[in-house]
């Protein structure tokens, strides 16, 4: 029996919408909103701006919810919301009553985050720190054990009280559960470690505890990892063995994912890695159980979404970063407007500003994050309004005034839109982002915003469109710093090596002035050419500004590529074959160079224009133009401005 949508399905993604019963309930289509921290929630509770989230999320049409992980011991520290106490039932409370209207099916995570805590007291099977600088957790003893399955048990209590429809236990990630399943982190010889079984029994308890709770009324699903992919670690057999006996404990669900806080490159995908890449391990799995299995990991591309259903790799979608991007994901596949669906480039700034305990926000979506105050209005009065730019910034506010009725025209110096966006895609691992690009300048020409390339603009441009407001946001332009050799010929901008305007062949000796996100992924670029690269950094580290996950994957790719990383190195001066920098000491020292980009940082450029246009009309200046920052700064700068006009 198939759903029947209001309008007609998208050639080939209709099996996303067919209903599927899990323990009691039908979930309406195949598709989970899957549980990602937002840092929306305040000391625990659940705020209106958390509720604004899912509630946005709702109305895309997904059929199932799962809010994010929520802390079942009270003496856990971290900046998860909580549900270990009836203190915390009114926003837990109030979260369902505002999804309910929605035709959605709402779920809960459990979550015991063990060693894995941001701040207090860690505790884990065995006394194993999750690295060399993190502390030794408490060894928990049996009665502490019993206690947390209790913690569990109570929780799950709790969220029947507060009306969810089912619970979900996070036993992933290195997370307790996975913690205990781990050969190389469960060390214990008790009945709690050893074999498989032992590993096992942690795990076992706490559905059993939770299954007690809530029967029928309250299906239990079990997020479990595929694999740790660490040598050594929990693999797919045993996760295939794990399942069966969670089956047999009542489990009426598996959430298959995979990776540790050693393989986040697995677990929150980066753009380089492939689309669906947990997708076999959820398969081995569904072979293995009679209950519904849900395959997660870079699955927002409908057709591949549609394919895993399909081919009985999985029974259920989650779409996690997907839906920050594109909350309409569901409906707009549903209804056939695939060029609609805003692109989740898997850039994981979300999950960066996340890590840090910062609220939730997303690089192509500015309204994520904001949902409570976010309103799109029309213009009381349309104006004329003229974009000077075309990056992230330039693009983001001309879409968003031509949304609210203003007449919008946007001007770039470059042959194509997209302003850096073009070089930054260059890079091997940054691929995903011309796919936004793409997608931000045909939604301006189906929009209706004029659009027009290889133009400087100028006062006397401007002069001759007479528009009412102009917003300027071009850019930031390469920083150069008073180093003697800087403007010898084989010295570039390294931007212009990114966009191949200078040829750089095998073995030819390149060093890249700067570590940053630019002169990182030039060096990436250059180095997978064939180049001897060697990177520069007056700082103690290499990366800085790269996203946590891609920053770590990509320092170990290029020391495996065998580009030389030379940190606390103060550049002096660039001769003809050499660059010499200053070690800490103060010696100083050559390497040598048949070419040399600079990556030294940037400096706003917007002024210039500004000034040139007087108090004529009406000028902003928004973006890298007036301070140079981030992606995400620069989308929500472009739609501040839209959305201020």
């Amino acid at each position: 029996m198939r759903t029947t949508a209001m309008t007609p399905v998208a050639a080939g993604t209709d099996v996303l919408f067919e209903p599927l019963r899990l323990g009691r309930l039908v979930l309406r289509n195949r598709l989970i909103m899957a549980p990602m921290g937002t840092c929306l929630d305040e000391s625990g509770h659940i705020t209106d701006e958390t509720i604004a989230y899912y509630v946005r999320r709702a109305r895309g049409g997904v059929g199932t919810i799962t809010v994010e992980g929520c802390l079942v011991s009270a003496d856990t520290v971290g900046p998860e919301p909580k549900i270990c106490g009836e203190e915390y039932l009114p926003g837990l409370r109030r979260l369902v009553q505002a999804l309910r209207p929605h035709d959605v099916t709402i779920g809960v995570q459990l979550m015991h985050p063990g060693r894995q805590v941001v701040e207090g007291p860690t505790v884990a099977p065995s006394p194993v720190p999750l690295n060399s600088h993190a502390p030794v957790p408490h060894e928990l003893d049996e009665a502490q054990i019993a206690a947390i399955v209790e913690d569990y048990a109570r929780a799950a209590g709790l969220a029947m009280q507060a009306g969810f429809d089912f619970v979900e236990v996070h036993g992933a990630h290195g997370y307790l559960p996975s913690n205990f399943l781990s050969p190389l982190d469960n060390r214990r010889t008790d009945g709690y470690g050893g074999d498989l079984a032992g590993r096992a029994r942690f795990s076992r308890e706490v559905a059993r505890a939770i299954v007690a709770v809530g029967g029928d009324a309250l299906p239990l699903v079990w997020r479990i990892n595929g694999e740790d992919a660490v040598p050594g670690g929990f693999a797919i057999e045993d996760a295939v063995a794990v399942s069966r006996r969670l089956q047999d404990d009542g489990v009426a669900a598996i959430s298959v994912t995979a990776g540790t806080w050693h393989t986040l490159h697995v677990t929150l995908a980066p753009m380089f890695v492939p689309r669906g890449h947990m997708v076999p391990l959820a398969a081995a799995v569904k072979q293995a159980v009679d209950v519904p299995v849900i395959a997660v990991g870079r699955l927002d591309d409908p057709a591949l979404a549609a394919h895993v259903v399909a081919s009985g790799e999985a029974d259920l979608i989650c779409l996690g970063r997907g839906l920050i991007a594109e909350p309409d994901w569901p409906a707009k596949v549903r209804d056939g407007r695939l060029g609609e669906v805003r692109p989740c480039i898997a850039c994981n700034a979300c999950v960066d500003l996340v890590g840090r305990g910062e609220h939730a926000r997303c690089a192509v979506n500015p309204e994520a994050g904001r949902e409570l105050g976010w309103a799109v209005e029309p213009a009381a009065a349309p104006r004329r309004v003229m974009v000077v730019g075309s990056g992230p910034a330039g693009m983001e506010a001309a879409r968003m005034a031509r949304v609210r009725g203003h007449e919008v025209s946007i001007w770039e110096r470059d042959d194509i839109l997209g302003g850096k966006l073009e070089v930054a895609g260059l890079a091997p691992s940054k691929g995903e982002v011309l796919r936004f690009r793409d997608y931000q300048a045909r939604r301006l020409v189906e929009l209706g915003v004029q659009a027009h390339t290889g133009v400087e603009v100028t006062a006397d441009v401007v002069a001759a469109e007479a528009p009412d407001v102009v917003l300027v946001a071009t850019g930031a332009e390469p920083l150069i710093p008073p180093i003697p050799g800087l403007g010898a010929a084989h010295v570039h901008d390294a931007l212009e090596l990114l966009r191949g305007d200078v040829a750089v062949g095998a073995g030819d000796r390149v060093v890249v002035i700067g570590g940053s996100a630019t002169g990182c992924e030039t060096a990436e670029l250059l180095s997978a050419a064939g180049a001897q690269v060697t990177i520069l950094e007056m700082r103690g580290g290499i990366g800085f500004g790269i996203e946590a996950i891609t920053r770590r994957h990509l320092l170990r790719t290029l020391r495996e590529d065998g580009v030389t990383l030379l940190t606390r190195a103060k550049v002096v001066m660039v001769e003809n074959d050499d660059v010499l920098y200053e070690d800490p000491e103060g010696e100083v020292h050559a390497v040598p160079a048949d070419r040399v980009a600079l990556a030294l940082g940037w400096r706003p450029r917007g002024s210039a224009l500004a000034e040139a246009l007087g108090d004529g009309v009406e000028v902003v200046v928004l973006g890298d133009a007036s301070e140079p920052a981030d992606f995400v700064h620069a989308i929500n700068a472009g739609a501040d401005a839209g959305l201020a006009l």
